[in-house]
């Protein structure tokens, strides 16, 4: 996502594939400052749960930081599966706070 292939994430399958890296993108193009990659305390601020029923299901809100004024009021929305021993996230959205 710092590096701004929205459309790799739909090609890639981290997206549904009812969206556009377009649509996924529209409020980072919108924000007036660029997205960083993630540092390691992002999780620590994450949000996240279980999603009642599917036991290996899970919702997580993480913010997004940006190259010039660190962690934003942007946030990355995912679903996590965990199936046969593997995990795959989804990303559902990016939506200002």
């Amino acid at each position: 996502m710092a590096d701004g292939d929205w459309e790799g994430l739909v090609r890639d399958g981290v997206a549904p594939a009812h969206r556009s890296g377009e649509e996924l993108s529209y409020w980072v193009h919108i924000y007036p400052a660029r997205l960083a990659p993630l540092p390691p305390e992002a999780w620590e601020l994450s949000d996240h749960g279980q999603v009642e029923p599917e036991l290996d299901t899970w919702w997580v809100v993480l913010p997004l930081w940006t190259v010039n004024a660190g962690r934003s009021d942007l946030s990355l929305e995912a679903t996590v599966r965990e199936q046969s021993a593997r995990v795959t996230v989804q990303v559902d959205g990016v939506h200002v706070l």
